[in-house]
């Protein structure tokens, strides 16, 4: 029989283990968010200061894109649902 002190850090052990889990993806979709935003920052500013005539719509037709799938995938990696 174990004393009542080891169960609890037994139980403790197993929280951090299950927190852990889900700490990389919160950080992955924190980065992943703050790279769509220094994305649309970026072809925001470039177009400011240079004109990007010849393929302007491509260029901001894309970059909306991938921000848009950079900040999908790092809501979606950052929901916490309460256990």
């Amino acid at each position: 029989m174990q004393k009542p002190e080891l169960n609890k850090q037994l139980e403790q052990h197993e929280r951090n283990d299950k927190n852990s889990g889900g700490r990389w993806k919160e950080k992955l979709g924190n980065y992943l968010i703050d790279i769509s935003k220094y994305l649309l920052t970026v072809v925001f500013v470039a177009s400011l200061v240079q004109d990007l005539a010849d393929m302007r719509w491509l260029i901001y037709i894309l970059s909306a894109f991938i921000s848009a799938l950079l900040l999908i995938v790092g809501l979606i990696l950052t929901n916490r649902k309460s256990e």
